[in-house]
Formats: structure tokens, sequence, C-alpha cells
């Protein structure tokens, strides 16, 4: 009998999982604490940063209890759920404009959330869908603009908003779950070209906002404007190297406390950790990133189906980009943008997001023998 429950527990519970979660979780909030205590308000957000995680929890646990098989007949819907999500801050009275890109919601003022978290997870579910319809295999241009196409809705909205950096997100999302889906080597090389053309006639035409443009020219010449657009990025690598290899200790981070590092609790959260813990709290920190990956990783491939591998390939393609790009542009190895870091970075909309995702890889682990 206790041998019986033992083996129940194991097929609906990835313990490895859950154990490196709860560390990223709790490893964030004593980063988070530490970057709002010297803020004005910082209680407040330190208790929105928590009610993010309770919030979170409970829909983890609905994701997790839920077949994620059950998706398959609700394309339609999903798709429309989708395009409302990232549509919905355009609606005058409902959005919010906060640094160039209008993707909040708010309420009589009070801002609520930012609707195109979800949607990744949304999108993710309707291109795990598609994908799998064609059972490994994409080859005709027919099939490949078919699937596409249900990606370039929702990165058109996001765009509109403008908000470059989650479009970004959407784009490896995509892409990673087609290196999966059986989308053959040439189209890799057909997008990769577009994107170069893409990406140099917005240059040519100089169509980025001043902010972007002045983004890339910093990356370009890191020297470039210490006082200004290349501000954030001398603080943080100031902060990142006065830490040295055990830090200055919590709270006692002077980059950050004494103002100099903007954004400390949210896009700079790395900067933080690198100042106050130093190399040894920085490695660890991607030491456990590279735990969840490999986990989710192993998630993925013992699926029942194509599906469910897809929904895990969509989950570790976007936590794997965001990791990239945020700790990269802290270290000036990336264009600064504005992606958060992964079960670290303050922000409810983007906590409760990675813990449903946390759900929904569950989802797929309880139910890889049919159960």
């Amino acid at each position: 009998m206790v041998r019986s429950h033992v083996t129940r527990f194991g097929r609906w519970v990835n313990l490895p999982l859950l154990v490196t979660v709860a560390l990223l979780v709790v490893f964030g909030s004593v980063v988070v604490e530490s970057a709002t205590s010297a803020m004005a308000g910082g209680d407040g957000l330190f208790r929105r940063h928590l009610f993010g995680i309770a919030v979170g929890i409970v829909l983890m646990a609905f994701a997790w209890a839920f077949d994620y098989t059950e998706f398959k007949g609700w394309l339609g819907p999903l798709v429309i759920l989708d395009a409302l999500l990232i549509i919905s801050p355009r609606v005058p009275g409902l959005g919010d404009t906060a640094k160039g890109a209008t993707s909040w919601l708010q309420i009589a003022g009070f801002r609520l959330f930012q609707p195109s978290e979800p949607a990744k997870l949304v999108t993710i579910v309707i291109m795990a869908i598609v994908i799998a319809q064609y059972k490994g295999r994409i080859e005709e241009t027919k099939d490949v603009a078919r699937v596409m196409g249900f990606l370039a809705l929702p990165l058109a909205l996001i765009l509109l908003q403008p908000d470059l950096g989650t479009g970004m997100v959407f784009v490896a999302i995509v892409m990673g779950m087609l290196l999966i889906g059986g989308l053959k080597a040439r189209w890799f090389l057909i997008f990769a070209l577009i994107g170069s053309v893409v990406v140099g006639a917005v240059l040519y035409f100089n169509v980025l906002a001043d902010y972007q443009e002045d983004r890339l020219l910093v990356f370009v010449d890191p020297t470039r404007d210490p006082w200004g657009a290349g501000y954030n990025l001398a603080q943080s690598k100031i902060a990142i190297g006065s830490g040295e290899l055990t830090g200055k200790g919590l709270g006692s981070g002077t980059q950050s406390n004494l103002n100099f590092l903007p954004e400390r609790h949210t896009d700079f959260i790395f900067s933080v950790l690198g100042e106050e813990m130093g190399f040894t709290g920085a490695v660890t920190l991607l030491g456990l990133y590279l735990a969840l990956l490999v986990i989710a990783l192993e998630m993925s491939t013992s699926s029942r189906d194509l599906t469910g591998s897809l929904i895990a390939t969509g989950l570790i393609s976007m936590w794997t980009f965001q990791i990239l790009i945020n700790v990269g542009m802290t270290i000036g190895l990336m264009p600064i943008t504005g992606i958060p870091l992964p079960f670290m970075s303050f922000g409810s909309s983007f906590m409760v997001t990675n813990l449903v995702g946390t759900g929904m890889l569950l989802s797929v682990w309880a139910r890889r023998y049919g159960v």
C-alpha cells in the first residue's frame, strides 16, 4: 500500500523541479527585499512581490491539475483570448504607458497586470497544438506559412504597443518549438536571412525610437554617453565588478542602496545579486537555472505526445532566452532591453506567469503515462 502511494506520488510530482523552482523563488525574494529596502515604498513593493508569488502558487496548482490534452479542441478560443489579452491595454481608459510601451492594464489609476505575460503561455499552447498537427514534419511552404500565421497575430499586436523586448521573447519561444516540431533546417536559414534584412531595414530607415537607438549605440560603444544613455550599463558593471568573490553582503550594496543603479529590483536584479553576493551568488543562481532547464528538458522528452513535448519546449525556450538576454545585458554582452529575469525580478505578472508555466510542465509530467 505504501509503495503504491509512493508510485502514484512519483507519477504526479517531479520533486527536483519543485525544489529548484522553490529555491529560485526564495533566492529571488531575498534579493528583491534587499533591492527594495532602501527605496521609497519599498515595503509595499516587497509585499506586492510576495502577493504575486502567492497568486502564482495557487494558479500553478490549477495548471498542474488541468489535463493539457484538453486544449487540443480549444484552438479557436485560445487564438481569440491571445489577441484580446495583448490588445486590451490599447482600449481607451484601460491602458497604462510605461517606458514608452502601453502594455499594462489599469482601473481607476491602479495598475493591475501586464497582459502580454499570460499571453506568452497562451501562445505556447496555441503553437503546440498547431505544430503537433504536422507530426514532426513541417516541409511545405503552405504549412510553414500557416504555422507562422499563428505567431504573426500576437507578434504584430505586441509590436504595436510597442514592446520590442517581449516581441523578441515570442519569436524565441516559437523558434525553439519549431526546432523540436520538425521544421526543416533550410527554413531556419530563410528566417535568419529575413530577420537580417528586417534588422538592416530598420537601422537604415531609422524607425527605432530614440531610446532604442541609444541602447544599440551604447551596446556597440559602452563608453558612449556614460551619464546619459550609457549610464545604466556603466552602473551595472560597477555593481557586479565590485561584488568580487563573495559580495558586500545583503543590503550593503552601494550602487543599489545609494540609488546609482536604476531599475535595480526589475531589469537589473542580477546586478544587485552580483554586488551583494558576488561571483559565488551569481554562479549559484546560474547553477539553479541550469538545473531548471535540464529538468524541464527531461520532462519534455518524457511526454506521452508531441503536444506535451512542445509545451515543455516552449517554456524552456522562453526561460532560456530571458536568462541569456537579462544576464547578458547587465554585463554588456547584450543590448539593454526590458526583459526581466525569471523567478528573480520584481513583477507580479511576470512571477505568476513563470509559476503557471511550472504548473503546465507538471501537467505534462503527470500525464506522461496517460493518467
